[in-house]
C-alpha cells in the first residue's frame, strides 16, 4: 500500500466563474465510524449537472461526484472493512465523501463491500440509483418494506398498478429490478420503445413510449383506474409530470426525483424544487430527498449499503446499468466531457464512468 499523502486531487467548482476544474485539498484521518478510500472509478450524474449549470447546494470550493468504487487504504476502530477490501459507495452530504477526488472519507453507513463477481466499473454505477429507488419506493412511497430480497412472499398489493417514469434511464432500471424482487407483477415502464424489450427482461409488465401523444390515454387504458403509485425518475414539468397529472387522482401518490427540471432532456433551462403543474384533489405530491435518507430512517441508514446492496449483487439479483467509460488526459477532463454528453441529452439507457485513479 502506498503512503497517503498529507493532500490530494480533487475536481469540482472553486467559484461561480470556475468550471469544473481540478484543485487540490487536505486528506483526512478517518474517526472511529469511518473509513478512507483510495477512489478508482466513479460514476456522472445529472446532479453534478445541475451542481455544475445551476450550482445546486454548491459550498466553494466544491469536490463534484457522489459515486465510488474503491479500495480501502485506512480505518476507524468501528468499521466493518478492512485495508484492502474493495468497497462502493453513495455519498453526498460532505465534501470529503465526493466521487472526483483521489481520496475520500465515508461513514461506515454508506460503504458497502464489492463482491467479486461484479467489475468495479460496472458496480460504480449502482449505488446512488439504488438507494434513490430504495428509499422513493418504501421510504416515500411507504410501499411495505420487505424483510427480504427477494420477498418470500406477495405484497398485500402485488398486483396493484405502478408505474415508473423514465424506465429506461439508470434509476429507473433498478426501480423495475427491486419492484420485482420485491414481488409486485404489474409494474407500467414509460421509457424509449428502443429500451422495452430489455426492460421487459427486468421486471416491467408493461412498456409504453413516452413520446406517445396519447401516452396519458394509454396508461390509463393499461392499469383501468387512476395509478395509485408513480415513481417518476425524470422529474421534468412539461416532459414528465403534466403527462402523469392526467392519470393520477384521489388517493394516489407521485414521487418524483429533486430538483424539478424546466425544460427538455438536452435543453435544460433551470430546476426548482416543487412543480408548478396543477393536480387533480387528493393526489399527493412527494419529493424525493436522497441524500438525506441516512438521517430519516436509522433501519435504512445501516442496512441499504452495509448490506442489502453488496448482497443481491454477489446474488446476482440486482444487475448494474451498461456502462460507457469517458476517456481523457486528467479527470477533469473526463468529467467535463461526462457533463458535456449529459448537457446534451446524448446519455440513453446507459451510465457514464470516468477512471479516478488506479
Amino acid at each position: 500500500m502506498s503512503t497517503i499523502p498529507s493532500k490530494h486531487l480533487a475536481v469540482g467548482l472553486t467559484s461561480p466563474t470556475s468550471g469544473v476544474v481540478a484543485f487540490e485539498v487536505p486528506t483526512p484521518q478517518p474517526g472511529r465510524d469511518e473509513v478512507l478510500v483510495r477512489v478508482n472509478w466513479a460514476s456522472v450524474s445529472f446532479f453534478e449537472l445541475w451542481q455544475t449549470d445551476f450550482k445546486l447546494l454548491v459550498d466553494y470550493p466544491q469536490p463534484l461526484g457522489i459515486t465510488i468504487a474503491g479500495e480501502v487504504v485506512q480505518v476507524g476502530e468501528n468499521v466493518d472493512v478492512a485495508v484492502g477490501d474493495k468497497v462502493i459507495s453513495f455519498g453526498m452530504t460532505s465534501k470529503q465523501e465526493r466521487a472526483f477526488q483521489e481520496y475520500a472519507l465515508i461513514s461506515k453507513h454508506k460503504i458497502g463491500k464489492l463482491p467479486a463477481n461484479v467489475l468495479p466499473h460496472e458496480a460504480v454505477s449502482v449505488p446512488d440509483n439504488f438507494v434513490t429507488t430504495y428509499w422513493a419506493l418504501f421510504g416515500n412511497l411507504k410501499l411495505p418494506v420487505p424483510s427480504e430480497l427477494p420477498a418470500k412472499s406477495s405484497p398485500p398489493e402485488a398486483a396493484t398498478p405502478i408505474l415508473v417514469w423514465g424506465a429506461g434511464g439508470s434509476t429507473g432500471q433498478y426501480a423495475l429490478q427491486v419492484l420485482r424482487l420485491a414481488g409486485y407483477t404489474n409494474v407500467i415502464a414509460v421509457a424509449s420503445s428502443h429500451h422495452h424489450e430489455y426492460l421487459r427482461s427486468l421486471g416491467a409488465a408493461t412498456t409504453l413510449d413516452y413520446r406517445a401523444k396519447n401516452i396519458s390515454e394509454q396508461v390509463l387504458e393499461a392499469a383501468g383506474n387512476p395509478v395509485k403509485y408513480v415513481f417518476d425518475t425524470i422529474a421534468d414539468e412539461q416532459y414528465s409530470l403534466q403527462h402523469i397529472a392526467k392519470f393520477v387522482g384521489a388517493g394516489s401518490q407521485v414521487a418524483y426525483l429533486l430538483p424539478v427540471r424546466v425544460g427538455a432532456t438536452g435543453a435544460v433551462q433551470g430546476i426548482k424544487q416543487q412543480p408548478d403543474i396543477p393536480f387533480p384533489d387528493g393526489v399527493e405530491l412527494i419529493g424525493v430527498k436522497t441524500a438525506i435518507y441516512h438521517l430519516l430512517n436509522e433501519k435504512f441508514k445501516e442496512e441499504i449499503q452495509p448490506k442489502i446492496l453488496p448482497k443481491l449483487l454477489a446474488a446476482g439479483l440486482i444487475k448494474p446499468n451498461r456502462v460507457r467509460e469517458i476517456t481523457g488526459n486528467s479527470l477533469a477532463e473526463r468529467v467535463n466531457t461526462a457533463l458535456s454528453l449529459l448537457r446534451k441529452g446524448e446519455v440513453s439507457g446507459e451510465r457514464l464512468v470516468v477512471k479516478v485513479s488506479e
